[in-house]
């Protein structure tokens, strides 16, 4: 009657040393530091448009900062999750993995955490080197500054969770990486697609409605939008069940998918 207890104590024990290996694994990577060090001059960069901008230096500092942070962990974010466990699969380690007895919804728990935290840290270190250069200038952050950095992780976390499941069916690394981006740009465009959907019928409007529920809707999350539009944001709890929809239907998807492969 007991049996449940030590198999989930296994669970998760096996989960955190994935999740901490594949933190480990992404901070030794050459790639993290490489974002690291062309994050830091890129923003600081930014002091150039700031100085053309004279009386908007402050605005234009922490915007194209913030869309720099972004940009920048995206392009990490993309190249991890497309290469987390293709990689492994490559240089046949998953062997030596499930070789022990590791449930593959572990494994995949643990590389996905493992993920986000590395976005969180790369995204973490680039916010204070953003801070830095705004403070050096004598600018204070702008009062939706911690909630924009938040925004943006939680859109690595979709695109993460999304791009680990695209990994799994992809023919390459790069296939993977191309899908994931096309699928950041048109979260991006949601509004857009939304008129076009309105404005179609038949089977084509039908194609498309099925089409945009594969796409989230990451207009949900630009703090910077939301702070200059006029109309009421979404609800916290909103966006909290919708975050947890994206992380948790792609790991079911791919957790599908992985039970498929023989290692």
């Amino acid at each position: 009657m007991n049996t449940s207890k030590p198999v989930n104590m296994n669970y998760l024990s096996t989960t955190w040393s994935i999740a901490r290996y594949s933190l480990l694994e992404n901070y030794k990577n050459r790639f993290f530091g490489l974002f690291i060090i062309f994050a830091g001059v890129l923003i600081y960069a930014s002091l150039l448009a700031g100085v053309m901008a004279v009386d908007e230096e402050a605005r234009v500092l922490a915007d194209l900062g913030l869309a720099l942070m972004e940009l920048i962990s995206l392009a990490y974010a993309l190249l991890a999750a497309a290469d987390a466990i293709t990689r492994e699969i490559r240089t046949k380690t998953i062997y030596l993995v499930f070789s022990r007895p590791v449930p593959r919804p572990a494994y995949l728990a643990g590389k996905a955490a493992g993920l986000y935290a590395a976005s969180a840290l790369m995204l973490g270190v680039m916010a204070l080197i953003h801070l830095s250069l705004l403070y050096s200038r004598g600018f204070a952050a702008p009062p939706f500054y911690a909630k924009a950095v938040f925004f943006i992780w939680c859109k690595l976390l979709i695109i993460t969770s999304a791009g680990l499941f695209i990994s799994l069916f992809a023919t390459s690394t790069v296939s993977a990486v191309a899908i994931m981006g096309i699928l950041w740009t048109l979260g991006h465009f949601t509004s857009e697609a939304q008129f076009l959907i309105s404005r179609s019928s038949g089977a084509s409007g039908l194609a498309l409605k099925a089409v945009a529920y594969a796409i989230p809707d990451l207009q949900l999350f630009n703090a910077r939008d939301l702070a200059a539009s006029a109309a009421a944001p979404p609800a916290a709890g909103f966006l909290a069940v919708y975050l947890l929809l994206w992380l948790t239907v792609p790991y079911l998807f791919s957790l599908l998918l992985f039970r498929k492969k023989e290692f």
